[in-house]
């Protein structure tokens, strides 16, 4: 099949790009030459994506390439690997014997099993099957290119509802401009790599191979303010960056304006993960506190990192949108080789509770993982226009009234 020589032509390239020899590949890899030659002739199919990945490892290969390689690999395995063998049919038990009179003729004998199935008409019934699970994969396709979702949760996830309120919580689509590849990836498996047959969007109750690490204050900790019920003098003076939490929740503060997180994630076993989207879901709008603003820092010095994303929370529907200069989704991750995403969300007119879904793909599986501030926490922001803003300069002794920045 067409992605089979793709495979093959792939690992041709890489191979040939990072200048080793089979047998000096084979041995940082620990297969056997004979192996080697016949993943890179496509010859034979690893049932695990493992040996492929790790083969685009050591000859450096570029996400987008071990991104294609992985799309290429699901969708060898679900053609491949799922055809149902063809049912031997039931014999037909022998008739009882009778007693046949002397003067009577021998009867004609009588067969007594049913035909065989003829290896044409096997050959057309797998036939069928593949095509009926083109037939779905183009469904899929289709449904992710035109921005759909199916989600079989519904409207919204119900430990969330009580916290719904004035929701707005419509999930907002993935979005990369590079997302085709692994969308392609992540339909296939739904359409054809399930033993049973069964089909259907990413499961949020499926257990994720990966572990999120969240980072409330992010990397623009110079720039965070924060809304406080509590006048200048019953404040602490702004905290050092790792103290930043702490003080936040000792104090009651609430984000405001903006609040940056940082994400890192990482596979949990020897699974190879591919991060496909990035969702923002809101839970509550409410109009903004009317508390103090306290900015944290003269001077913002946040930088974009290798995948940044800033959301307007204001939006009808917000979406994660890729920072300028900022990498993007698709990504894989493993046990070792973690993923880092950050994200600042903004509003300058409401009160919003809101959180992230990350959608994954491993082999055959798919989900999405809730990211909050843990144990069903939503990260809170809130707008400080006409809000009082106070700062705390340098070699000061105590808050001071500032310009409002918003």
């Amino acid at each position: 099949m067409r992605e089979t020589d793709e495979v093959a032509r792939l690992l041709q390239e890489l191979k040939s790009r990072s200048g080793l020899s089979y047998g000096a590949l084979a041995k940082r890899l620990h297969l056997s030459t004979s192996a080697l030659h016949r993943y890179c002739n496509g010859d034979v199919m690893p049932t695990e994506f493992a040996p492929l990945d790790h083969f685009s490892r050591v000859c450096e290969a570029t996400p987008q390439e071990r991104v294609e390689l992985y799309r290429l690999w699901v969708v060898v395995r679900a053609t491949r690997g799922n055809r149902p063998t063809a049912a031997p049919e039931p014999v037909a038990p022998a008739p009882p014997a009778t007693a046949v009179p002397e003067a009577a003729p021998a009867p004609e004998p009588v067969p007594d099993r049913a035909p065989a199935v003829s290896p044409r008409r096997r050959t057309r019934r797998r036939g069928v099957l593949a095509a009926v699970t083109v037939i779905a994969l183009l469904v899929a396709v289709g449904v992710v290119a035109t921005g759909l979702r199916l989600r079989p949760d519904g409207e919204t996830d119900p430990a969330r509802a009580a916290d719904a309120g004035s929701s707005t919580g419509s999930p907002a689509p993935s979005l990369s401009p590079q997302l085709s590849a692994a969308a392609v990836a992540a339909a296939v498996a739904a359409a054809g790599a399930s033993p049973s047959g069964a089909t259907g969007g990413a499961d949020p109750s499926t257990s994720a191979p990966i572990s999120v690490a969240v980072h409330p204050s992010g990397w623009d900790a110079k720039c965070d303010q924060y809304v406080v019920n509590r006048p200048p003098s019953e404040v602490p003076r702004p905290p050092a960056v790792p103290e930043a939490a702490g003080w936040a929740s000792q104090v009651g503060a609430v984000p405001g304006h903006s609040r940056s997180v940082k994400l890192t994630v990482q596979g949990t076993g020897w699974d190879t993960v591919l991060l496909t989207g990035l969702n923002v879901r809101v839970t509550r709008v409410a109009a903004p506190l009317a508390w103090n603003a306290y900015s944290m820092g003269e001077g913002c010095a946040g930088g974009v990192g290798a995948r940044s994303y800033r959301i307007d929370l204001d939006a009808a529907r917000p979406v994660p949108v890729v920072a300028d200069g900022s990498g993007s989704l698709p990504v894989v991750v493993t046990q070792s080789e973690p993923a880092v995403i950050e994200v600042t969300a903004e509003t300058t007119t409401h009160d919003v509770s809101w959180y992230l879904e990350l959608e994954w793909t491993s082999g055959n599986r798919k989900g999405m993982l809730p990211v909050d501030l843990g144990h069903g926490t939503p990260f809170r922001t809130s707008a400080v226009k006409d809000r009082p803003l106070y700062a705390y300069p340098a070699g000061g002794q105590a808050w001071e009234q500032a310009p409002a920045r918003q």
